[in-house]
Formats: structure tokens, C-alpha cells, sequence
């Protein structure tokens, strides 16, 4: 173990990290602004407690907690909402547990976040894919809603929908539309809006996944909104969700012993939602103030916002434009480079991309801290010039699934350079991360057109393998 006294410990680091004072392009939405979320600056080691008498249960909640979900229902407008300590993630897995059972067919985006497929995976769910569209930014876009509707007409076994809407990028799919498909043909929707907490509060952030109809919607409410990071809420519509399994799913999924910081984050969250009406109106005006001190960008691109947001892209239904995607595609500019750019100006982006980086707004956020933004992109689109642009990655590729991933982690497997890999199966994840989506899963085939994808991808974005040997090799069962 090393103990040495010059190494720091993470408390000083997170102390150095907000004196330093930084730009947070990035999430929490509180954004470390205790204007915005004066119910976490409170917070310290003596409210930590566990579940004693008075702060009821949150596995059979009957008071205090149950009152807060209840508000939280109904300001979104669920039937009912379960506050979750563990992330989105622990609520996508007792979700998706909940409405099916072992062996059963689900009918997923490709793009889904990493705790879809392990709900696959643990559940021993056989997935059908919807392969998104790529939009003209060149990542993922939204579902069509006809694609839905062929796939549940081939797959009559479908026993899920699952969505991601909003991404990553902030691309929202038309879920009303998918919802009434769905429910047509006797099929639950679990919509991933992890990133979508905030929409549908004010007409300046609209699509949000409740109001349109899905049966269980999971929400990360410290994406975008002032509460403390790992904070959750799932919410339950209609009569499609056995609420029994679903609380056993929960339980079973979350820690037994909650946190209530972290419970008080989110409990004030929905309070300062519920009762500071300026607080999401203050931040579309933010937004809509940096447009206009970027408008006038040569170089760099902002699509879907500004000017940009009038244009159309068949790929895009809508489009959450509290999420800033930077384009430095066709440019002497890359996302490193870039990313490199904003740091050195104190700025901290999301995520690097191979062409740009993502920056993450969140409630927190006021017109000084976009327009600090802005101006750092302006000084840098005067320094970079003109360029031929690489071209856009295509679709990834979804090669055929041979073995439940389940069953392909646990069997035996060898390592070999990924160009001896095609047709052997896949015995290990590859993904980038963020966003933790998959470009190979278990089980899957590797074909030649997943190796030139991968390859491609590698030398432009970091990839990640569960096996631990990418870029040069990969894991295959033997």
C-alpha cells in the first residue's frame, strides 16, 4: 500500500480542485454554484446517518421519504417515483429486471449506456437492436419510430422496448410516438433519460419521456439538475409495472443502507424545482445568450444551437440544447487539441471526441459562466484556420449474436491480435467511455467490418476492452 504523505489523498484533491476554480463544462448540473443549490452547501458529516427512527425506510418507505417521492411524482407527473442512491444505472437494471424474465426477447437501441447491456447480460435477455441513424455532427441520432414498429412486427416475442432519449449529445427521440407503438402491440417502453431530468419544466426544454407516455422513465437527476452526483429518480406510469417486483428489484439492485445526504440532495432537488420557477428560465437565458456571442464562429461549429438549430437533419427529431457539442471537423483543430485549448483557458469540457468536445450546462450554469465559454471559443476559432475534414465514422457496425453474453463471459477464452479475430466470437466488451456504449458485446461475432470499425475508431477515441488487451489484441473464446 502506498502511504507516502506527497501523494495526496482524494479530499485534498477535490479541495485543490474547486480552489483552483475551474470551469465545469461538465456534470454535476449543481455546477458547484451555491446560489443555485444552497440545500447541498449544507450538507456535512453531521447530517450522515443511516435509517434511525424518524427518517423512515427507503425499502418500504411510509414517511418522510414517501412523502418526498410523492412530491417528486407528482411534479413530474408519474404515478409514482422511487429515489435512487446508486445512479441511473441501478435503476435501469431493477427496471429492466422487473419487466422481464429470463430468456425473454428486448428490443433495444444500439446506442444504450452500459448498465442496459448488463442488465441483458445478468437477466440472460436475447436483444434485438435499433440501430440509430448518424446525424450530420456525426454521432448517434434519433430512433425513427417506423423502426420500431417493423421490428416489433418481425419480433412478435418482444417483451420490452428500451430507449435512450435523451443521449449523451442531447438527441431526443419522439417517445410519444414510440409509446403508442409500443403499447399497440402489448409491449412496455423503458426510456434511459439519464440526461433528461430537467425537460419538460419549462417550454425552453421540452421532449421529455414522462409526459410522453413511457412506463418506466430512469433519470439522473445530477446530470443536469443541483444535486449531488449518483443521485436518481426512477418514475413508474400506467398499470404495465408490477410495482411488487419492481420495489423487490430495487432492493436487491440498491445498497440497504442509503445514503441520506445523498437523499436530501435529491429531496431538495425536487423542491427547488417545484419552487424556484427562475431557476431553469435564468439558465435558457444563458443558453440563449451564448448563441448569440457565438454566432459569429468561422471555424468551429455548434450544431443545434444558434442559427444551426433552424437547419434540419433528418437524423434528429429534437434536440436538448442545454448540451453544447463543439464540431472542430474541418479544422486545423481536433477534439484533443481543443479540449487542450479550453483547459488551458480554465475550462473543463465533458468529453473528447475524435472531431470536438461535448460541454454539459446545467442549471447551476448563469450567463457569466457561458459567457466565459463563449468568449474562449471565439478566441480559439481565431487561432485555428481552414482544413479538409476527416470523414465521419459510419454506423457501428452490429455483427450477428451467436451466444447469450452470459454464457460467452463465462466460457473460456484466449487473447489474439485483433487482426487474427475475424470470425471468432467475442468474449469481452469494447466500448468508449464516456459515453459506455458498446461497439462489440460478448457473444457477438467479429466480423471483418467490426475490425476496420474499431480500428478506425481506436485511432481517433480512446476504447476500452473488459478484457484489458485493446487496441492490439482482443478476447475470443476458444
Amino acid at each position: 500500500m502506498d502511504t507516502k504523505k506527497d501523494v495526496p489523498d482524494i479530499a485534498a484533491l477535490l479541495r485543490e480542485n474547486g480552489e483552483r476554480g475551474r470551469l465545469p463544462m461538465h456534470m454535476p448540473g449543481h455546477k458547484r454554484n451555491a446560489d443555485c443549490a444552497p440545500h447541498l452547501q449544507s450538507l456535512s458529516l453531521k447530517e450522515d446517518i443511516t435509517e434511525i427512527d424518524g427518517f423512515d425506510n427507503l425499502h418500504g418507505a411510509e414517511g418522510i421519504l414517501a412523502d418526498s417521492m410523492a412530491r417528486a411524482a407528482s411534479l413530474w407527473g408519474a404515478d409514482r417515483s422511487y429515489f435512487l442512491v446508486n445512479g441511473a444505472s441501478g435503476g435501469i437494471l431493477a427496471g429492466i429486471r422487473a419487466l422481464t424474465r429470463r430468456g425473454d426477447t428486448v428490443l433495444m437501441t444500439r446506442a444504450a449506456h452500459k448498465s442496459v447491456y448488463h442488465a441483458v447480460e445478468l437477466c440472460g435477455l436475447k436483444p434485438i437492436f435499433l440501430l440509430p441513424p448518424i446525424t450530420d455532427a456525426g454521432f448517434f441520432g434519433s430512433i425513427p419510430p417506423s423502426d420500431v414498429a417493423e421490428a416489433l412486427r418481425a419480433h412478435p416475442d418482444v417483451k420490452l422496448v428500451i430507449l435512450t432519449s435523451p443521449t449523451y449529445e442531447g438527441v431526443i427521440s419522439d417517445i410519444a410516438a414510440v409509446a403508442e407503438i409500443a403499447h399497440n402491440a402489448g409491449v412496455p417502453l423503458l426510456v434511459d433519460e439519464a440526461h433528461g431530468a430537467h425537460l419538460d419544466f419549462s417550454a425552453h426544454f421540452l421532449g421529455g419521456a414522462v409526459k410522453a407516455g413511457a412506463d418506466l422513465v430512469v433519470q439522473s437527476v445530477h446530470k443536469t439538475l443541483p444535486s449531488l452526483t449518483q443521485t436518481a429518480i426512477l418514475h413508474v406510469c400506467g398499470s404495465r409495472v408490477d410495482a411488487d417486483r419492481l420495489a423487490h428489484q430495487l432492493s436487491v439492485f440498491e445498497t440497504s443502507s442509503p445514503s441520506y445526504l445523498l437523499l436530501a440532495s435529491i429531496d431538495g432537488c425536487v423542491r427547488a424545482i417545484a419552487e424556484n420557477g427562475a431557476l431553469l428560465a435564468g439558465w435558457a437565458e444563458a443558453l440563449a445568450y451564448f448563441d448569440s456571442l457565438t454566432h459569429g464562429l468561422r471555424h468551429l461549429k455548434i450544431p443545434y444551437h444558434g442559427a444551426a438549430a433552424e437547419g434540419s437533419d433528418a437524423a434528429v427529431f429534437a434536440y436538448d440544447r442545454s448540451k453544447i457539442y463543439v464540431s472542430a471537423r474541418g479544422t486545423s483543430a481536433d477534439g484533443a487539441t481543443l479540449a487542450a485549448d479550453l483547459r488551458a483557458r480554465g475550462i473543463e469540457p465533458e468529453m473528447v471526441t475524435a472531431d470536438g468536445v461535448l460541454c454539459m450546462t446545467g442549471a447551476g450554469d448563469t450567463k457569466d459562466s457561458l459567457t466565459a465559454l463563449a468568449d474562449a471559443l471565439c478566441a480559439i476559432d481565431a487561432e485555428i484556420h481552414a482544413e479538409s475534414a476527416s470523414e465521419i465514422l459510419p454506423g457501428v457496425p452490429v455483427p450477428p449474436l451467436v451466444l447469450d453474453s452470459e454464457d460467452a463471459l463465462a466460457s473460456a477464452w484466449e487473447s489474439v491480435p485483433i487482426a487474427e479475430a475475424v470470425g471468432r466470437t467475442s468474449a469481452e466488451y469494447v466500448w468508449a467511455y464516456p459515453p459506455g456504449i458498446p461497439l462489440l458485446i460478448p457473444g457477438e461475432e467479429i466480423t471483418e467490418a467490426c475490425v476496420r470499425y474499431i480500428r478506425a475508431a481506436g485511432e481517433r477515441i480512446r476504447l476500452y476492452g473488459t478484457r484489458g488487451a485493446l487496441p492490439e489484441r482482443i478476447a475470443v473464446m476458444t
